[in-house]
Order: C-alpha cells, then sequence, then structure tokens
C-alpha cells in the first residue's frame, strides 16, 4: 500500500484506523482466534479477499458527479476444515465508512450467542452460511441505522501476482522488491 503504481489509492489511513480502533477497545478483545479484516485496493487483489472473514477491496463506482474511489464489501470466508470463501454483499463503502462498517458486522457476530456456544463454530462464515449476504447487509444497516449504497459491479482482480521480484513504484525513480518470508519469520 501507497507503493503500488497499479493500486487504486492509498488505503492506509483506513488500515491504521481499523487495526488502532480494534487493538484499543476491550469490547472486542474476545473475537475469534481466527478473525481475519483485509483492507486493500491492489489491483491485484493479492490480498485473497475470498478467504478473509471481512474484506474491503477497492472498488470504483460510477454516479452522477463522476466516478468515487471506495470499496466493497465480502464477508464470511476462511479456509480450515469448513472453508468457504467470502461472499459480496453488493455494497459500496466510501473510505470514511470503513471502521463504522467493520464494527457493525463485528457488532451482529457478538450479538448472536449461537456463534459463541462452540469454539469450533465461532466464526464469521457460520453466521453468513445462516443469514446469507442479504441478510448480512440488512443485519449491517440495521446497526448503522441507514440503507448502504449498492455497488455497481463488484471489482476484478486485474491478473495474478504475488509481487515478487523488482518492480517501479509510484514514486519515481524508487522500487520495491517483493521476496517470499518463509513462516513470516526475519531476522
Amino acid at each position: 500500500a501507497g507503493l503500488d503504481p497499479d493500486e487504486l489509492f492509498d488505503c492506509r489511513p483506513q488500515v491504521r484506523e481499523v487495526a488502532e480502533y480494534f487493538l484499543s477497545h476491550r469490547e472486542y478483545f474476545d473475537l475469534p482466534r481466527k478473525h481475519k479484516i483485509t483492507i486493500s485496493t491492489c489491483a491485484y487483489q493479492c490480498n485473497a479477499p475470498e478467504i478473509n472473514c471481512i474484506a474491503f477491496t477497492g472498488a470504483r463506482q460510477p454516479g452522477p458527479g463522476g466516478e468515487r474511489l471506495g470499496f466493497s464489501l465480502q464477508v464470511g470466508g476462511g479456509l480450515s476444515a469448513t472453508p468457504r470463501l467470502g461472499r459480496h454483499v453488493g455494497v459500496f463503502i466510501p473510505p470514511a465508512d470503513v471502521l463504522p462498517t467493520a464494527r457493525a458486522i463485528l457488532d451482529v457476530w457478538r450479538e448472536d450467542l449461537r456463534y459463541r456456544l462452540s469454539r469450533a463454530k465461532a466464526r464469521l462464515k457460520f453466521l453468513v452460511d445462516d443469514y446469507g449476504p442479504e441478510g448480512v447487509r440488512a443485519a449491517i444497516e440495521a446497526r448503522l441505522g441507514r440503507r448502504l449504497e449498492d455497488l455497481a459491479e463488484p471489482p476484478r482482480p486485474r491478473g495474478a501476482t504475488e509481487h515478487l521480484g523488482i518492480h517501479p513504484q509510484k514514486q519515481p525513480g524508487l522500487y520495491y522488491v517483493g521476496f517470499p518470508v518463509f513462516l513470516g519469520q526475519v531476522t
């Protein structure tokens, strides 16, 4: 984020805001052990939004005042013993609404105690199985107290990339290097 010339826009402010919020509010310290949120505007969708619990993916939204940039929303992805692909909710989320939307989704999950009884079922994907994407949208809208904007078209990845190798940055004369890190361990 902030380096790739192909990204839709720099979403580091939204990533920072969401991370800081959920790390500093105790009422969210009881989230499931495998809860994953991804926020990215990578044109290649290298963040694998389809396998995350909540995925905000960079999107373009046409409108009367011209094109706006924001996010599409997928919920309920995950791997493990019961893999699921995240489901598109069909909404356009402006950058300023990422945190309120994430909070609303998590509040819906936290308040439905069915998903707290079993550690094996303590995942957002099971709520999405039961509610469906339309039901999840309705629950989010009820928490927010307003209707969400319909998304004109879900974003499609431009192609496949792991960002490996040397690439020019959006900053002229600078380059970034992508390389695999075994098990996330760096010395």
